[in-house]
């Protein structure tokens, strides 16, 4: 059943890119980790407009998987964009 899958799913994401309009974008960030995030996040804070293409299943790495503020162990080594987050999460 699966080898009937595959390419019924490459067809359905081939057809589709046919009909996709190009698009444009001061950057293009390849990735879905936290870090990929924090880097659009800082793009669109500094005005540039940015493509997030997420290539996996899950967005977020391992921060959105539970990895958190605990875990580091030194708490003085996270500043910037991850300690606003985790200020965030935190209230």
């Amino acid at each position: 059943m699966t080898s009937t899958i595959r390419p019924l799913s490459f067809a359905v994401v081939f057809a589709a890119s046919l009909f996709a309009q190009p698009r444009q974008a001061d950057i293009l960030v390849y990735g879905c980790t936290s870090g990929a995030i924090t880097a659009a996040i800082q793009a669109r804070r500094m005005d540039k407009t940015v493509i997030m293409v997420c290539p996996e299943k899950h967005l977020g790495g391992l921060t959105a998987g539970g990895l958190g503020w605990t875990d580091s162990g030194n708490k003085a080594v996270i500043g910037g964009l991850s300690r606003e987050f985790y200020h965030r999460v935190y209230l």
